[in-house]
């Protein structure tokens, strides 16, 4: 059984891996012009009466603490948005630019991101590469990179946000409550199926344990069962247990390092042997406080469904961000009135996301 079997459980309870497809991969601001009636219309030929085309130069559209956006520069690539969508994208770029330098490893964790959403289309939708970049607005894989990194960003963002409205006491108190280090674990499965029962995978998950009780090697003992069990390792820690069989996890979590279960554990594939590997010690609060806070910020995210836009307007609003272009202006303040007043959890927002 592969770690993949156990992650599978999971997703049996909250829906199959084909009913994740992804749609916010649109080249746009976090929006919801269908929720809140913000139909723009035909995006260049607007584009073109407001700003007065030709002639554009490098007329200033809008200003925030630290730089500018003209209107040469939404001129450039503006027949793939709508304006105040691309204008907004603009200025979060070079806001959240300045905030956050990405580190190598977050480079690298957004590139893996991207591949795997790929590959995911890919192998439930049949799209290539092409077909994926062409339909959501991307002229190339880098350019679907680099949005990525943007939204990468605007979530580092959210979640300095969520931690002015998340009391201290609930971040230590999740810390020491659910948080321990990564648990390295391999196990030997029977598995149940349509010609091997419960009773049979239990009565042979037994026989394995009584071997290794009276002293049998794990590995040695795996090789002898091979024609019965499935074996493999799966690593986890509390950010990552979610997607694990949770009867896995709870027992793996009671192991020392080097020793197994002396009882056989049940998930619906059959019957688990579970060994230890090794335990790495528990985290700093420095380094998982910004994982506590997204898991925490969840509640804020049920409780309003919008937070996140309204964590990016005031962003905006902190920068300063001001508008030259009267038509932009008008479009952006209606954007901020309704997202603000808009707190109904039970509205359908997939075309914002």
């Amino acid at each position: 059984m592969e770690e993949k079997d156990l992650k599978e459980e999971s997703n049996k309870k909250n829906g199959t891996q084909k009913e994740k497809k992804i749609n916010f991969f649109k080249k746009k601001e976090i929006w919801i012009s269908v929720i809140i009636g913000l139909v723009l219309g035909a995006a260049i030929i607007y584009l073109l009466g407001i700003l007065g085309i030709p002639g554009l130069g490098h007329e200033t559209i809008m200003t925030f603490k630290g730089g500018r956006i003209t209107s040469n520069e939404i001129y450039n690539e503006m027949e793939k948005y709508f304006p105040i969508s691309y204008v907004l994208e603009l200025a979060d770029k070079e806001i959240l630019n300045d905030m956050y330098k990405l580190t190598d490893e977050q480079k690298q964790e957004i590139n893996e991101e991207a591949n795997s959403i790929l590959n995911m289309y890919e192998t439930y939708y049949g799209y290539t590469e092409e077909n994926f970049l062409e339909e959501n607005g991307f002229k190339t894989k880098d350019e679907f990179i680099e949005y990525m990194e943007l939204d990468y960003k605007r979530n580092l963002y959210c979640i300095d946000y969520f931690k002015t409205l998340i009391p201290e006491e609930d971040i230590n108190n999740y810390y020491n409550d659910n948080v321990y280090g990564e648990i390295n674990t391999k196990h030997i499965l029977v598995k149940t199926s349509d010609t091997v029962t419960e009773e049979q995978a239990l009565a042979t998950a037994n026989e394995i344990l009584v071997k290794l009780k009276n002293g049998a090697n794990f590995d040695d003992v795996a090789d002898e069962y091979k024609d019965k069990v499935t074996t493999e390792n799966v690593d986890f820690d509390n950010f990552t247990e979610d997607s694990l069989a949770e009867a896995y996890v709870e027992a793996s979590k009671k192991l020392e390092k080097d020793k197994y279960t002396t009882k056989a554990v049940k998930t619906d594939y059959g019957y688990h042997i579970i060994y230890c590997i090794n335990k790495a010690d528990k985290p700093t609060l420095e380094d998982v406080e910004n994982d506590i806070v997204e898991v925490l910020g969840k509640n804020l995210e049920s409780e309003d469904q919008y937070i996140r836009y309204k964590a990016l307007i005031k962003l905006r609003e902190d920068k300063k961000l001001k508008f030259s272009n009267k038509d932009l202006k008008e479009e952006y303040d209606k954007y901020c009135e309704q997202v603000n007043s808009s707190t109904d959890t039970n509205t359908n927002a997939s075309a914002a996301e």
